[in-house]
């Protein structure tokens, strides 16, 4: 494991493989449930966090961990989406996190198939400001060379404001080529999903990123200005409660951000 130091970021951590980095960031959040067994989590989705689970899901099955007792959110999921469509996150949750011995009672899960999302959103931000989530996981989004713009956190993309609330977005460009391109998937328009707002409330952040181009979009949110155009870039401001996990790959294009970002806005 290496250390990349940065003046507003607790600890940035980097690790040879995909592995590796996924086995880190699991071996914090079971020290962290070990630690407050009843707390209240945020967990992201996405390829990023498909290892991350099944090294959570190793150390519960033996019994290093129990996920018996936490609060179980997550951070967004598509609209309009049955939970049993392929590219549902409630899905996605419930076959790999909340299946791992989580209590159904203190599961909180967004509706995406909801009539009215901008009331569904309502619900989840009254959740979220009557306690307010002790740990939120991210992952991040890639850098895209066409459009020159990366690094939403949930469905947050670039322009979103560092002060909104759960809310119902509509998915960039990008973002939609990505899901119905390059990953087969007949995704909406729209999701909803935690404000920016929300996830710097967590009591504790960590994010995971694997690959030159997560990389790259970390690195313009990290060593450029701290601006709404790179939506990771709020993490700055509590950067004292913010755990990053790299893989090499993305660590590498980190550092060839910053060599060419003349300042760091401090």
């Amino acid at each position: 494991m290496n250390e990349i130091p940065h003046p507003q970021i607790n600890r940035i951590e980097s690790y040879p493989t995909v592995a590796a980095t996924a086995k880190a960031a699991a071996e914090y959040i079971s020290a962290f449930i070990n630690e407050n067994p009843s707390a209240a989590i945020t967990f992201a989705t996405g390829e990023t966090m498909k290892p991350v689970l099944q090294f959570l899901g190793e150390a519960v099955r033996n019994r290093r961990v129990s996920l018996g007792h936490i609060v179980a959110r997550h951070l967004d999921e598509y609209w309009p989406c049955q939970p049993t469509e392929k590219h549902s996150f409630v899905k996605y949750l419930r076959e790999r996190a909340w299946s791992l011995g989580v209590n159904r009672k203190n599961i909180h899960e967004i509706n995406g198939a909801a009539e009215d999302p901008e009331a569904e959103a309502a619900r989840y931000e009254t959740l979220l400001l009557d306690r307010p989530s002790d740990l939120a996981i991210l992952g991040i989004g890639p850098w895209d060379s066409g459009t020159q713009t990366g690094g939403h956190i949930g469905f947050n993309e670039s322009g979103t404001p560092f002060d909104c609330g759960t809310h119902l977005a509509r998915l960039h460009e990008s973002t939609k080529r990505r899901d119905r391109k390059e990953r087969g998937q007949s995704t909406p328009d729209c999701a909803i999903t935690q404000g920016i707002a929300n996830i710097l409330a967590a009591r504790e952040i960590i994010l995971v990123a694997y690959g030159e181009n997560k990389g790259m979009a970390l690195g313009h949110a990290f060593y450029d200005f701290v601006s709404t155009e790179w939506p990771a870039s709020a993490l700055r401001k509590v950067g004292e409660r913010v755990t990053i996990f790299l893989d090499e790959a993305a660590a590498n294009a980190i550092g060839q951000i910053e060599e060419h970002l003349v300042d760091v806005v401090v």
